[in-house]
């Protein structure tokens, strides 16, 4: 068989994997050609000479769209309803005052004459129209024409046409006071004119409404034609307002062409090629870098998810209008495959999936450059995402570096100030605020995918957390051995590479089944009692053994992730109970030994935190039987117990070389001489 067919069939399910989520995105992926040109405002046409392939329309501004726009709302024509019954109220009204008044008064003469001379005076202010122009003011225009609907008739009028309720106040008196005796028109004021008119134009918006909106809708989205060959930009001459205008007007008429001819076959082939080159970056770089994920199905799970609901987001995103990428908080990416992984993968993975949505970005280029950049900023300034300080750094950095680049490209391009997308700023903000998202939904994809972060580390490795608590209680003597053995290893892991937060919780737990038997284990024995006594070595080292697999299961009973569980069977590997297995051979010379029934389970440390803390629990419990404490002695202690480590292969599975070996031997020394206060013995001087 092939070493091809043969990796096939090896990582079958992986691949599996891959092609579900490559067909994924293949389906949301919008079914839209592309046109073949990249342009920015205020740059040079970098291509050939351009000329129309097709006859197509120059579309508007947004900016002139909008003029128009607010120029129909500010023109267009209010229309009004005459209400009659308004005019024949306030007649009816005033002619019951004035006989209420008059009624006794018979010194005035021709009674009758008079009444009728204002009740037709009231008859030509109302039928011009009495408007109080501030009612419905926000129905209003400030057009100078009004459309007035009389018996279901509209017709227009000039604002001056009609009335306001002080204008024909002032015609009815004046027409009053030049028709009549000072006598009889002092007599009149009295009645309180003005109390009788009132308006009798009200809005009608239902109609003034339709009507505003059927002209607006009447708006052409074009403004002009270019015809096909005609040129449209030379080589090196610059995109200026004009420039870009119609070459967006090419380019959208160019992409719905393309979609509206139903050519998806071409398109789709085109989309595939590029996801699957897409997705086969993430493949190779993880099979050749990082083969430990690749090989994990859950752990390749988690980084095809991640890629698939960012590519769907960006996909539905792009099909409504009223949304923007800008607010998708592309650096939650990076930000929470850091907190899992490592800031290469989360990297290496964002910039894939940036590249990805690029091709279906409005200004693809510019999308990725800012993106590029604010993921870039994130992940350098957040250390660890369980320290909100941390966070709240990083997200203000992001939010920066979104508004200093974009603020790069746009005096770049030489937009003026009137025409900055002051919207963009919002939702870089939008954006940045989301990434706080990315601390709450640690604890989803941790349940879901098995996965450990700091934030758990941190909560576990707490002291007063119940199993540390019954250990320190119940074993107190293991319980200082497992806090100098955690001081010893993050101190080594700090200097070889790798998460010292794990190593130390991992070392706090490790000795968790020693709370089953405590006595058994010299570190909590007290007085002359040793329970050992009367057992045979068998017997010993079974009950010491038991402890590996009794800390397992209480440690599942309670929950603790299975990343902590590792340490508890890789601390002692698949090592011996050495003591009493020399006993066995030394009580009985002439008969072999059952190295099986002094032999730990296992498995072997399979990283560097596991065999860091093997050698560490090792040394440290071995460093307190020491009787002189020097420096060569806790030299000799350490090489010692780490080769016979070495010898016995016990690191043979773990991803550790020689070298992080000799300094993790260096720094352990270094650290038993400052515990155990041991001076450096300094060369005598020569006389």
């Amino acid at each position: 068989m092939s070493k091809f067919l043969l990796f096939i069939q090896t990582h079958i399910r992986v691949i599996s994997l891959y092609i579900i989520s490559i067909v994924a995105v293949c389906f949301l992926f919008p079914r839209e050609g592309k046109f073949p040109y990249e342009f920015q405002m205020g740059k040079t046409w970098g291509h050939d000479d351009l000329y129309a392939p097709f006859d197509f329309p120059i579309l508007k501004t947004q900016q002139e769209l909008d003029a128009e726009r607010d120029s129909i709302i500010r023109t267009f024509a209010t229309y009004y309803n005459e209400l009659p019954e308004v005019a024949e109220q306030q007649k009816r009204l005033f002619t019951q005052t004035f006989n209420e008044q008059w009624r006794s008064n018979e010194m005035y003469e021709d009674r009758n004459r008079l009444l009728q001379a204002v009740i037709s005076r009231f008859d030509l202010i109302y039928n011009r129209g009495i408007l109080q122009l501030d009612e419905n003011a926000g129905n209003q225009s400030s057009s100078k024409q009004i459309v007035i609907i009389k018996n279901n008739v509209a017709r227009n009028y000039d604002i001056s046409e009609v009335l306001s309720p002080r204008d024909a106040y002032e015609l009815l008196t004046s027409g009053l006071e030049r028709t009549m005796s000072a006598e009889n028109f002092s007599a009149l004021k009295e009645l309180n004119l003005n109390n009788f008119i009132q308006s009798n134009l009200t809005v009608n918006t239902e109609i003034t409404n339709q009507t505003r909106n059927e002209e607006i809708a009447r708006i052409s989205y074009t403004k002009g034609v270019i015809l096909s060959n005609r040129m449209v930009i030379e080589r090196g001459e610059l995109v200026n307002d004009e420039k870009f205008n119609i070459l967006s007007s090419l380019r959208y008429e160019f992409e719905n062409r393309v979609s509206i001819s139903g050519n998806f076959g071409q398109i789709w082939t085109g989309q595939a090629i590029i996801i699957i080159m897409c997705y086969v970056l993430i493949f190779f770089y993880l099979n050749y870098f990082r083969p430990e994920i690749f090989r994990s199905i859950r752990r390749t799970s988690f980084i095809l998810l991640i890629m698939l609901l960012f590519v769907g987001l960006s996909c539905i995103v792009v099909r409504n209008d009223y949304l923007n990428l800008y607010t998708l908080p592309y650096v939650f990416i990076p930000l929470i495959i850091c907190t899992f992984y490592d800031a290469r993968i989360a990297n290496f993975t964002y910039w894939v999936i940036i590249l990805l949505i690029g091709f279906i970005a409005p200004n693809g280029f510019e999308f990725v450059f800012l993106n590029f950049v604010a993921g870039f900023v994130g992940v350098i300034n957040v250390k660890s995402i369980y320290r909100r300080g941390s966070l709240l750094r990083s997200v203000s950095f992001v939010i920066l570096a979104y508004c200093l680049a974009y603020s790069a490209i746009v005096l770049m391009q030489g937009i003026h100030v009137m025409q900055i997308d002051w919207m963009n700023f919002v939702r870089f903000a939008i954006s940045g605020t989301l990434v706080f998202v990315a601390y709450p939904s640690i604890f989803f994809f941790e349940k879901s995918f098995g996965f450990i972060s700091d934030v758990t580390l941190m909560e576990l490795s707490d002291t007063n957390q119940p199993l540390l608590r019954k250990l320190s209680e119940e074993t107190p003597g293991t319980f200082q051995h497992t806090l100098q053995v955690a001081n010893l290893a993050e101190e080594v892991i700090r200097h070889i590479g790798g998460n010292p937060l794990l190593v130390r919780t991992g070392a706090l737990y490790h000795d968790i089944g020693k709370t089953n038997r405590p006595e058994f284990f010299t570190e909590n024995q007290s007085g002359n009692h040793n329970p050992h006594e009367g057992l045979t070595p068998e017997e010993s080292a079974k009950f010491i053994i038991e402890h590996v697999n009794k800390g397992i299961e209480i440690a599942r009973k309670n929950g603790i992730p299975q990343h902590i569980i590792d340490f508890i069977p890789t601390h002692h590997g698949k090592s011996i109970t050495r003591y009493f297995y020399t006993i066995q051979q030394n009580k009985q010379p002439d008969v072999p030994v059952d190295r099986s029934k002094f032999s730990y389970p296992g498995p072997a440390p399979f990283s560097k935190e596991t065999v860091v803390l093997m050698m560490c629990d090792s040394i440290e419990a071995a460093s307190r039987s020491l009787k002189d404490k020097t420096q060569e002695s806790i030299s000799e202690l350490v090489d010692n117990i780490i080769n016979y480590q070495i010898k016995e292969e016990q690191y043979n599975e773990a991803d550790i070389t020689y070298r992080e070996i000799n300094t993790a031997k260096q720094i352990i020394k270094n650290r038993l001489m400052n515990m155990y206060h041991v001076r450096i013995a300094y060369p005598k001087e020569n006389k």
